[in-house]
């Protein structure tokens, strides 16, 4: 239940971010949705260790789905953290963070990566 909590308010923190543009705060939108789409994908991935390995270097090749849980909660709230905190580099890091979301989610649908919560 923590965990939800959590990822609820690390996914409504932009929307009261009074600072950010809208066009960061659309940018922030799109990292969070291809967040959502890797992390389905991953823990798909978890669940069936005979037919994926995971590529991402902060996971075992077979990680657990505590595992990945945890590690995209911390890792999303570190990222929203320091796009809030760091506001010179705020578009420029969501903007990186897209594109490489957008690659890891299209590679991974190639390959036969479902989403699985």
């Amino acid at each position: 239940m923590k965990a939800a909590i959590l990822a609820l308010a690390l996914l409504a923190m932009p929307a009261h971010a009074h600072d950010w543009t809208a066009s960061e705060k659309g940018w922030a939108a799109a990292w969070l949705a291809t967040r959502a789409v890797d992390w389905a994908q991953t823990r798909h991935i978890a669940r069936h260790p005979d037919r994926f390995r995971e590529l991402n270097p902060m996971l075992d090749p077979h990680p657990s789905l505590g595992e990945v849980n945890r590690m995209f909660l911390l890792t999303t709230a570190a990222g929203l953290l320091a796009a809030h905190y760091l506001p010179k580099y705020r578009k420029g890091m969501l903007q990186v963070w897209f594109a490489v979301g957008a690659v890891v989610v299209a590679r991974n649908a190639h390959i036969g990566v479902r989403l699985e919560f």
